[in-house]
């Protein structure tokens, strides 16, 4: 019997000692871990945390405006006059800026615009982490959303379509992330 009674509290101790360590266990969510994966588990310093929220509102504005002329080009056939707006639409853009389908161009330079952007969402996540080329994909991915734009729908386009705001918030955003590559860098080298 008292070798029974070894045995017993032997369990019991090691389940004690078992239920310890779950409890140390913090249980996480999915939408944790993907934070986790994608932010990483350090936190970056104030001013790099309020430069990547302050450019991830600009992002999200601009990709709005993508977004909804993307799926208004995308259903535009859906729509019981479509004849009577894609004739409209190509008038316009013969007319005012020489393209052949305005429609179909339009959701050429919505997909390509949405591919530019994601590109720098996936820079200012880089910034997050402390990446140095985080600053370089950004400026790059503005400054090539404008050329594409120009190359793809011309430059009267780019200057009557594309509000004054929003070449504010692109020029402000990439001259910070652009003085941003100087000090990361200079810094980087220093150290």
């Amino acid at each position: 019997m008292p070798l029974i009674g070894k045995i017993v509290r032997f369990v019991n101790q090691r389940v004690a000692e078992t239920n310890m360590a779950l409890e140390k266990i913090v249980k996480t969510t999915i939408f944790q871990r993907f934070r986790r994966l994608i932010m990483g588990s350090e936190k970056p310093n104030l001013l790099t945390r309020v430069s990547v929220i302050s450019g991830a509102l600009v992002w999200l504005y601009l990709f709005i405006w993508q977004l909804m002329i993307f799926i208004a080009t995308l259903l535009i056939g859906n729509v019981h006059e479509s004849g009577t707006m894609r004739s409209a639409f190509h008038n316009l853009g013969k007319a005012n800026y020489g393209l052949r389908d305005t429609v179909i161009n339009l959701n050429m330079h919505a997909i390509v615009q949405l591919v530019i952007y994601f590109i720098i969402l996936a820079s200012l996540v880089l910034i997050w982490r402390k990446r140095k080329i985080g600053f370089l994909i950004y400026v790059l991915g503005n400054v090539t959303s404008l050329f594409i734009t120009t190359l793809m729908l011309g430059w009267a386009y780019l200057l009557n379509e594309i509000p004054i705001f929003d070449f504010i918030l692109i020029a402000i955003t990439t001259l910070y992330f652009s003085v941003g590559i100087f000090i990361f860098y200079r810094k980087g080298n220093a150290a």
